[in-house]
């Protein structure tokens, strides 16, 4: 057993799982949308775009299941990518759900807004964490990538350190790293260092403003006047 996921890639189940929790977070968001207690809330019906979405998620996890258990890891790899983009996609589509939501009054469904916004910030750093870790060599293959310059400065990078000259980030580092960036606390870590990284940053950035002020916030301060 342990030799069947040693030649599979030690971390790549862990980035299906992941990918498997990304999408089990969207599809709920998903459903309180287009059939849930926000779906008259909306100014038009979502379910037929919800659905398909739904349907692309959790083919695309099935996929890399099936790919990593074949060890198909150059078309796994690639389903990673597409998935991640798609699930950036939807993000990008329950913010504008959820926005339009706030728009037309929610106190009637306060709580479903309020667990959507906790698991739309979840998502949203679940779904950068994977990203920076594609961008940044030695990226989810564990490959060297010396020809490739780095997207982020770690410390273990910036200068020889007692015990970690071969040091490489994992995805803890990145998963960190969306974690700080996600509450604002500061990519003191690790500051990005190209223009890719820079642009990806603020775009969790924003997603994280909307998703923790705009919307949770706004439920809370609904709850409270209800009170």
């Amino acid at each position: 057993m342990i030799a069947f996921f040693q030649t599979r890639g030690a971390w790549l189940p862990a980035i299906v799982a992941i990918m498997l929790a990304i999408s089990l977070a969207q599809g709920a968001i998903s459903y309180t949308l287009a059939y849930g207690p926000l779906w008259g809330l909306l100014p038009r019906d979502r379910s037929a775009l919800a659905t398909a979405l739904v349907v692309l998620r959790f083919g695309l996890v099935a996929l890399m299941a099936a790919m990593w258990a074949l060890k198909r890891k150059r078309t796994l790899f690639r389903t990673i990518v597409a998935a991640n983009a798609l699930f950036t996609l939807a993000l990008l589509v329950h913010t504008s759900g959820l926005i339009a939501v706030l728009s037309r009054g929610a106190s009637e469904a306060v709580n479903a807004l309020l667990v959507d916004g906790v698991l739309m910030a979840t998502a949203n750093i679940l779904i950068f964490s994977v990203r920076y870790w594609i961008i940044d060599p030695p990226g989810i293959g564990e490959v060297p990538r010396a020809d490739e310059p780095w997207e982020f400065l770690f410390p273990q990078r910036a200068g020889a350190i007692p015990h970690y000259e071969s040091w490489v980030p994992r995805y803890g580092d990145y998963l960190f790293l969306a974690f700080t960036t996600s509450f604002a606390f500061g990519p003191a870590d690790a500051p990005p260092l190209t223009k890719r990284a820079k642009a990806i940053m603020l775009m969790q950035a924003l997603i994280s403003v909307v998703a923790l002020t705009a919307i949770a916030g706004s439920a809370i301060n609904i709850l409270a006047g209800a009170k």
